[in-house]
């Protein structure tokens, strides 16, 4: 990914970042969207102009960018008061908006299949396979091969409530990595930057919201959701931008049978030989268990 540095001057601190992720072309288009966002009263950290008046500079073939170091901390929606929940979800509304009215979008509606359930299930048994064919065992092994047990026998009884493949109406670009580590708060906890535009990409604005909902708001345990302070969000991104009580059902639907058919850690952890998130593993098993056994109390919670 990206690297960057603090860096100490007589005019103040100051990141330094090497973009590795998103160059030229798209850098700059990213750079377009955030002074659109600015103009529109979203907090984001824009990049300090060179001397030569560009947002970025080359230097040996590395593209680098200087933006000013934001005092701030990162905070878990549980720790944010209800009222904050409602700010947040409000200025994921505005940004949505923003980027509709900034960005060149897509043709609407917009069209993404879920994956079928005989698809997920042949996944599972190949990284079932993988698991039995190691000697010995570790931890991890053990937890890995109990969650795909686990998400095996639910897929099993739960085919027939895979979402339907129905279009999503309303689409175009999103922060695309939109959780906690990516916002930085201040000290009375409102929002003072969106941070990291590089998955900036095309999708449904109600999957964001979802997914970002479950990002900030779950436990990471068996309680699941809090789910007082995850309807405050959504309320809130609905004060700005409602997009109808169907289309939120629909992206929450969706967003409970991709964590269920989703195995990215075990995967990286087998296939890639890339154990760096293994510790996701367990947060993540928990939600989709959770979230199983209390579906339809979710979908009431947060869809009215």
């Amino acid at each position: 990914m990206n690297r960057s540095w603090r860096v100490e001057t007589d005019s103040g601190s100051f990141m330094l970042k090497l973009f590795l992720d998103v160059r030229g072309a798209q850098l700059a288009f990213q750079f377009r969207v955030l002074r659109a966002l600015a103009q529109a009263g979203v907090p984001v950290v824009l990049p300090v102009p060179s001397v030569h008046g560009t947002d970025t500079v080359m230097v040996e073939g590395h593209e680098f960018g200087v933006f000013p170091w934001l005092l701030g901390k990162h905070r878990s929606g549980l720790a944010l008061s209800p009222e904050r929940c409602r700010d947040l979800g409000r200025l994921l509304g505005n940004i949505h908006l923003t980027l509709r009215q900034a960005a060149p979008t897509p043709q609407q509606p917009y069209y993404q299949p879920s994956v079928p359930a005989e698809s997920a299930l042949r996944r599972v048994d190949r990284l079932l396979d993988l698991i039995d064919s190691r000697r010995g065992g570790t931890d991890f092994d053990v937890e890995a091969e109990t969650t795909l047990r686990m998400k095996r026998a639910m897929l099993t009884n739960l085919a027939q409530r895979r979402p339907p493949d129905i279009l999503v109406m309303a689409a175009g670009y999103l922060h695309g990595d939109l959780h906690p580590h990516n916002v930085l708060f201040g000290p009375d906890d409102r929002v003072q930057a969106f941070l990291d535009w590089d998955r900036l990409r095309v999708g449904p604005f109600s999957k964001e919201l979802m997914r970002s909902m479950a990002f900030f708001f779950a436990y990471g345990d068996e309680r699941g959701v809090d789910l007082p302070r995850a309807a405050q969000y959504i309320a809130g991104y609905r004060d700005v931008f409602d997009l109808g009580s169907q289309e939120m059902a629909i992206a929450l639907h969706r967003l409970w049978w991709e964590r269920l058919c989703d195995n990215w850690v075990i995967e990286w952890h087998y296939m890639r030989r890339n154990n760096a998130c293994d510790h996701l593993l367990p947060d993540q098993t928990a939600l989709v268990k959770w979230w199983t056994n209390n579906f339809d109390e979710v979908t009431r919670a947060l869809v009215q």
